[in-house]
């Protein structure tokens, strides 16, 4: 007997195989790091030898703690970076410039994997307002893969 697939199987098997060749920044310089620790869904801190760096992924946004209150799904996607990118695994990021508070916007890889793209594309964040300013190589391909999960309700569009 065939074993029914779900159309969420099929359309994040379909999304992800393209994940690993999207946002790649072609003047960005991509780096080698280790995690150090996950701070929210959309904040990492990496650190390359001595060196922390504390990276907000670019083009994307994710709830946050208010007042020490979590906002509905931020710790649904902290949980769910966490566990594409847990500490101390390897990857590889491009820096696109550094923003304030000593941070520096970045689009973060795991075994050739888009971890910006993928949090979009699981509905586990949102674009950020300046996508298109932030990301213009990308831009259409993270609206389409927003569009999707809204359209499945995934994640914390579920809610909506």
């Amino acid at each position: 007997m065939k074993k029914p697939t779900s159309i969420f199987a099929l359309v994040t098997g379909i999304t992800f195989a393209v994940i690993p060749f999207a946002c790649q920044n072609s003047q960005a310089q991509s780096l080698s790091a280790v995690v150090n620790r996950i701070i929210d869904g959309d904040t990492v801190v990496l650190r390359q030898g001595e060196t922390e760096i504390v990276g907000q992924l670019a083009c994307i946004d994710t709830p946050d703690w208010v007042n020490g209150q979590a906002q509905p799904h931020a710790q649904a996607s902290k949980n769910r970076l966490t566990q594409l990118i847990p500490v101390g695994s390897s990857v590889q990021y491009d820096s696109l410039r550094r923003i304030g508070e000593g941070r520096s916007l970045i689009v973060v890889f795991r075994n050739n994997q888009n971890i910006n793209l993928q949090m979009v594309a699981e509905g586990q964040a949102r674009l950020h307002g300046s996508y298109n300013q932030t990301c213009p190589s990308t831009a259409n391909t993270l609206a389409q893969m927003e569009s999707k999960a809204k359209n499945q309700r995934l994640g914390l569009w579920n809610s909506r």
